[in-house]
């Protein structure tokens, strides 16, 4: 998903064609994220949300928006990921030697920049991913199953189990939302579930997620924010510190 660093937009058109733009890519709308990126008011994005719900462009839920219609493959994604935000994870994560890597774009980029390393393994249920880290050399075991068109990603029963059979030193898991009190969460809940499985496989919990999806629930619950040892995100540090305050660990810049 693209992310945008932007000044304030004063005229409502702007915004909201901005908005729009981010919605045809697939990505959710926090309205306090954007409040905070674009220097207006939260009550602001909510009329700018509504203005693209009734334009039949956005979704509203609790938080922010959704787009209207699901996102596009994630092979069709224009997947641009800031640069600082793979580098901290890449920091973070690379010296848990096994990994279970998620889908989505983010995680995408995370595998691209991920040192291969003495004994690393990737274990993941997404074909992309694994594609990505078997060319770079990297030892990769591929779960199987149905493959969701959002978050591309082996989903169902047979999937779920198949995580039994590994163990990882760290689960990196990507987000639809993430909320201090209500947890991770994911739009699809096949997805969640698979998630949920991959947590279970791993010694730790890592969210790997842009500053858009900090303070959004999403429509399935994945984790109780207990169950996250550790969030690696470019969000300032006012809409981090709640997590910080549950004991879960946030990398510095």
């Amino acid at each position: 998903m693209k992310q945008h660093s932007t000044p304030s937009l004063d005229a409502p058109e702007l915004r909201q064609a901005r908005l729009a733009e981010r919605l045809a890519d697939g990505a959710a709308l926090s309205a306090t994220a954007l409040a905070a990126e674009l220097g207006v008011s939260v009550d602001t994005v909510r009329r700018d949300l509504a203005r693209l719900e009734g334009a039949g462009l956005a979704r509203r839920v609790r938080g922010g928006a959704l787009p209207a219609t699901p996102a596009a493959p994630l092979h069709q994604r224009r997947g641009e990921v800031p640069a600082d935000l793979i580098r901290r994870a890449v920091a973070a994560l690379a010296q848990a030697p096994t990994l279970i890597l998620d889908g989505g774009t983010t995680l995408a980029a995370l595998a691209r920049a991920l040192p291969p390393g003495p004994g690393r393994l990737v274990i993941t249920p997404s074909p992309h991913i694994a594609a990505i880290t078997h060319g770079r050399g990297i030892a990769t075991v591929t779960i199987g199953g149905p493959v969701s068109a959002s978050g591309g990603i082996a989903t169902g029963s047979a999937a779920e189990a198949a995580f039994a059979g590994h163990h990882a030193d760290m689960a990196i898991l990507g987000a639809c939302g993430l909320d201090p009190a209500f947890g991770l969460s994911s739009d699809d809940l096949a997805e969640a579930q698979v998630k949920r499985a991959m947590a279970g496989a791993a010694g730790a919990v890592a969210v790997l997620t842009g500053a858009a999806k900090i303070g959004r629930r999403a429509r399935h619950r994945t984790l109780r924010p207990p169950e996250i040892d550790l969030i690696v995100t470019d969000a300032a540090a006012e809409a981090t510190a709640p997590f910080a305050a549950l004991g879960i660990a946030l990398p510095a810049a």
